[in-house]
C-alpha cells in the first residue's frame, strides 16, 4: 500500500526533526558552554571593578576637599559641601551615600541619603571599620562602606565614606545571567527556525519536486522542468532529472514530423530550449524570510511607548498618554489601508514580488524611525513602516491559505502563527537588551539590517510561482466582494466577538499599558523585554500543540472560548499583581489564552462561513477578516490611553479584563446558536 500525501507529509516532518536534532543539540551545547564561560568571567570581574569604580569616585570627590584645604579654607566651613556630595552621588546607582568626616570621626557633610539616616548609623559605620579585617571596606546593614583618607600638605584632614549597595553585584549578576539565558534561548529558537526552514527548502522541497517530476514522466508528460537555484545533493538530483527531460525533448524535436505525430498521441513534450517550469508551492516556502522580517520589526516592541515619550513635548491640545498611543493606531490604520494591495500583487505578480514590495518601505521606515527627532517625523516613518508590514504579513497569510489543505487548516496556519510568534519572542527580548546597551537609534538600525537580510532570503529561497489567480471567471471583483462580505451580519458579528477582543488585549494591554506600568514600577528596558517575552514564549510552545489538537479532535471553537477566558483572567491578575513573579504569571496566562484563541481562529473561518467562501472567495473573506481585526488593533491603544487618563492603570486594566470575559461569553452564545439546526419554515394552510 503506497503512502498517502498526508502520510508522506507526516513522515517528511518526522525525518526533518530527526535530521535536525543532532546539529541542534550540538549548537545548543556549544552555546551553553559559551554562556557558562561568559557568566564566570562576569562574576570574576564585576566585584573588583565595582570597588575600583568606587575608589575612583572617592578620589575625584576628595580632590575638591584637598583643593579647598590647600587654599586655606577650613574643611568645617565649606557651606555647599552637602549639595556637592548630592551631585557626586547622582548617576551612580550602586552608591547609596557619600559622607565626609573629620579625623576624629565626626560627620561634617553628607549626601541626602546619609542625612536621612538616624544619627546612630554613622557610629555603627565607625565601629564596623574597627572590627573589619579588610582594609578600608566594612559591611553593615546590606551596605559596604568604603573609607578614603583626604590629605592636604602631608596630613589627613578627613575621611570620605562611600556607601556601596551590597546587593548591587548580586542584582547585576542576576540580570546578566538572565540576559545570557535569554540570549541562549533566542539563539536556540533562531537555530531551530533556520534549520527547519532550510531543511524544508533544501531537502523536502527538491525531493517533492523530484517525485512530482517522476510522476509526470510516468504519465508521459515531459513538458515540465524544475528550476534549480542552489547546488547540493538534492538539487543535483533535480538537475540530473532536468537534463534527462531536456534530452528527451531534443530527441523528440529531432524526429521527423510523422514520428513526432505518432509519439505526440502518447506523450507530451515541451520546448527543448525552455521547458515549462515545475513548481510545487508549500505552506512553509516563506517561513524563513517572514521570520527574519518579523524579528527585525519586533525589536522595538518592549520599549516603543518609552521611545515615543522621549520625543513628546507638552502641548495644549493632546495629553501625553494620547500621543504615546497615537503611533500604534496609525500603524494599524496604515496596515488596514495596504492590506488589499497584497492580494492584488499576488493575483497579478507573485508572492515573491509582493514580499519585496512590502519589505522595502518597512526597512526604510525602521531605519528612519531611529533617526526621528520629532513626533511628526516619527508618525510619518511609522506609517511607512506599517504599510510595508501590512503587505508582507498579508502576503504570507494568503500564501499559507492558498497552499494549505482543508484538513490541516490549523496546522497550516500554525506555520504563520509560529513564525510570527517566534520572531516576537526573539525581537521583544533582544530588542530590550539592545536598547539598554546601545540605545534606541542603533536598535532601529539593527532592525532595518534584519529586514534587508529578509529581502535577500526572499530573492534566494522563495519560489517564483508567478501570478496566482485564485478567483474563478465571473467571480466578484475584490471591492465588490469586500462590500458583499461586509453586508453579512453574521460575519461581522463573529469578527467583533472572536477577533477584535484578542487584538484589543494584545495592543491595548500588552503593547501599550504593560511597558508603561512596568517602567513606572522601576523596570529597565531590558527587564521589560524579559517580562514581556514570557507572553511570546508561551505562544511559541503552545501554538503547535494547539493546532495539532484542534485539527485532530475538532476543538477549534472550544479552544477559542477557553483562550478568551484565560486572556481576560490574565489581564485581571496583572492589575492586582505587585511583584515580578505575579506579573510574569499574568503575562504567561494572557499568552496561553491568546495562543488558544488565535491559532484555530483563522482555520475555523472556511467551515464556519462556507457559503461566503464559495460566493466571494477565501482570499476576500480573509482580507476582510484581517482588516476588521486590525481595527481592534487600532482601537486598542486609544481605548487604553483614554481609560488610563480617566481612571488610572488598575481600573483601566479591570475594564479591559472584564470586557474580554463579557465578549467571550457573547462568542459562546453566538457559536451555540450557529450550531443549532435551522428551523424549517411552517407550511401554509391550504
Amino acid at each position: 500500500m503506497s503512502p498517502t500525501p498526508t502520510n508522506d507529509q507526516s513522515l517528511s516532518r518526522g525525518r526533518v526533526w530527526k535530521v535536525s536534532l543532532l546539529p541542534m543539540l550540538l549548537i545548543v551545547a556549544t552555546l551553553v558552554a559559551a554562556s557558562l564561560q561568559a557568566s564566570r568571567l562576569f562574576e570574576e570581574s564585576l566585584r573588583p571593578d565595582l570597588r575600583a569604580k568606587a575608589e575612583t569616585l572617592a578620589q575625584t570627590v576628595a580632590l575638591q576637599f584637598h583643593r579647598a584645604a590647600d587654599l586655606g579654607i577650613p574643611v568645617n566651613r565649606l557651606g555647599a559641601a552637602d549639595a556637592y556630595l548630592d551631585d557626586a552621588a547622582l548617576g551612580h546607582e550602586e552608591i547609596r551615600y557619600i559622607g565626609f568626616a573629620s579625623p576624629d570621626g565626626r560627620l561634617l557633610y553628607a549626601s541626602r541619603d546619609l542625612r536621612a539616616k538616624p544619627a546612630s548609623f554613622f557610629d555603627k559605620v565607625l565601629r564596623a571599620h574597627t572590627l573589619e579585617e579588610a582594609r578600608g571596606l566594612a559591611r553593615l546593614d546590606g551596605e559596604l562602606d568604603l573609607v578614603h583618607p583626604v590629605e592636604s600638605r602631608g596630613r589627613v584632614i578627613g575621611h570620605l565614606h562611600l556607601g556601596i549597595d551590597a546587593t548591587y553585584v548580586e542584582q547585576r549578576l542576576q540580570e546578566i545571567h538572565t540576559d545570557i539565558l535569554i540570549t541562549l534561548f533566542v539563539t536556540a529558537l533562531v537555530t531551530v527556525e533556520v534549520l527547519m526552514a532550510l531543511m524544508g527548502l533544501l531537502v523536502l522541497r527538491p525531493l517533492r519536486l523530484l517525485r512530482r517530476l517522476l510522476e509526470l514522466g510516468g504519465e508521459g508528460d515531459f513538458t515540465r522542468q524544475a528550476r534549480v537555484r542552489l547546488h547540493d545533493e538534492a538539487t543535483r538530483a533535480l538537475a540530473a532529472a532536468g537534463r534527462l527531460v531536456r534530452g528527451l525533448n531534443r530527441r523528440h524535436a529531432a524526429l521527423d514530423a510523422r514520428a513526432a505525430r505518432t509519439l505526440g498521441e502518447r506523450f507530451r513534450f515541451g520546448d527543448p530550449k525552455a521547458p515549462a517550469p515545475l513548481e510545487e508551492p508549500g505552506t512553509s516556502d516563506l517561513r524563513l524570510p517572514l521570520f527574519v522580517f518579523l524579528f527585525g520589526s519586533e525589536l522595538s516592541r518592549s520599549f516603543w511607548p518609552l521611545f515615543v515619550k522621549r520625543l513628546y513635548q507638552p502641548g495644549p491640545y493632546f495629553s501625553e498618554s494620547f500621543m504615546v498611543a497615537l503611533p500604534m493606531s496609525l500603524w494599524v490604520t496604515a496596515m488596514v489601508v495596504c492590506t488589499p494591495l497584497a492580494g492584488r500583487l499576488l493575483n497579478t505578480r507573485s508572492s515573491r514580488v509582493a514580499m519585496l514590495v512590502g519589505m522595502v518601505p518597512a526597512g526604510l521606515g525602521l531605519f528612519m524611525t531611529g533617526l526621528a527627532s520629532s513626533l511628526t517625523e516619527l508618525f510619518l516613518w511609522r506609517v511607512v513602516t506599517a504599510g510595508g508590514y501590512g503587505v508582507v504579513t498579508t502576503t504570507a497569510l494568503l500564501h499559507v491559505a492558498r497552499t494549505s489543505k482543508q484538513s490541516h487548516g490549523a496546522r497550516s496556519m500554525g506555520v504563520f502563527v509560529g513564525a510570527s510568534t517566534a520572531a516576537s519572542v526573539c525581537g521583544t527580548a533582544i530588542g530590550g537588551i539592545l536598547a539598554d546597551r546601545i540605545g534606541y537609534a542603533a536598535t532601529f538600525g539593527v532592525a532595518a539590517a534584519l529586514v534587508c537580510l529578509a529581502m535577500a532570503l526572499v530573492l534566494l529561497l522563495a519560489p517564483d510561482l508567478g501570478p496566482v489567480r485564485a478567483r474563478e471567471e465571473g467571480a466578484a471583483r475584490p471591492m465588490a466582494a469586500y462590500l458583499g462580505i461586509l453586508k453579512r451580519g453574521r460575519v461581522l458579528l463573529f469578527i467583533l466577538l472572536a477577533a477584535m477582543p484578542a487584538r484589543l488585549v494584545l495592543t491595548g494591554f500588552l503593547f501599550y499599558l504593560t511597558p508603561l506600568r512596568l517602567h513606572e514600577m522601576g523596570f529597565t528596558e531590558a527587564a521589560i523585554g524579559r517580562l514581556m517575552m514570557g507572553y511570546f514564549i508561551v505562544t511559541v510552545f503552545a501554538t503547535p500543540v494547539v493546532s495539532l489538537l484542534a485539527d485532530r479532535h475538532g476543538w477549534h471553537r472550544g479552544m477559542m472560548l477557553v483562550g478568551g477566558g484565560l486572556s481576560g483572567l490574565g489581564v485581571l491578575l496583572f492589575a492586582s499583581a505587585g511583584g515580578s513573579w505575579p506579573l510574569l504569571a499574568a503575562v504567561l496566562l494572557v499568552g496561553l489564552g491568546q495562543a488558544l484563541a488565535a491559532t484555530p481562529l483563522l482555520a475555523s473561518i472556511p467551515p464556519l462561513f462556507a457559503e461566503e467562501c464559495a460566493g466571494f472567495g477565501l482570499d476576500s473573506l480573509l482580507s476582510v477578516f484581517r482588516m476588521i481585526e486590525r481595527v481592534g488593533s487600532l482601537v486598542g491603544p486609544l481605548l487604553a490611553a483614554a481609560l488610563l487618563g480617566a481612571s488610572g492603570f488598575v481600573r483601566s486594566t479591570h475594564v479591559i479584563g472584564v470586557g474580554m470575559l463579557a465578549l467571550t461569553a457573547g462568542l459562546a452564545a453566538y457559536l451555540f446558536l450557529r450550531s443549532l439546526p435551522p428551523i424549517p419554515p411552517t407550511p401554509k394552510a391550504p
